[in-house]
Formats: structure tokens, sequence, C-alpha cells
């Protein structure tokens, strides 16, 4: 589990890094980091609410 965090958060940080950063502002870079954040926010809840569930 601690693995799947970490790349998890990884894939977050770099969405946001890209969603929110200016070096890449391009209109395809903010979209895949808009892809990524939403990607780790459902992952997220999706193994927290597996952890609730057991």
């Amino acid at each position: 589990m601690d693995k799947k965090a970490l790349i998890i958060g990884i894939i977050g940080g770099l969405g946001l890094g890209l969603l929110l950063g200016s070096e890449f502002s391009g209109t395809y870079f903010t979209l895949i980091g808009a892809g990524c954040v939403i990607v780790s926010i459902i992952s997220i809840s999706f193994f927290s609410y597996k952890n609730k569930k057991l």
C-alpha cells in the first residue's frame, strides 16, 4: 500500500506542476496536468473507500 500511495502522490504532484507551472504553459500540458490530478484524486478516493469497506 505504501508504494501505491507514493506513486499516487508523485502523479498528483506532477499533475499540479504541469497544471500550474508557467514553464509548460501550452494547452496540451495543462490538460495533461489536469488529467493527472483527476486520476490521483480518483485513486485516492478509491483506495480510501476500499480500506474503509474492509
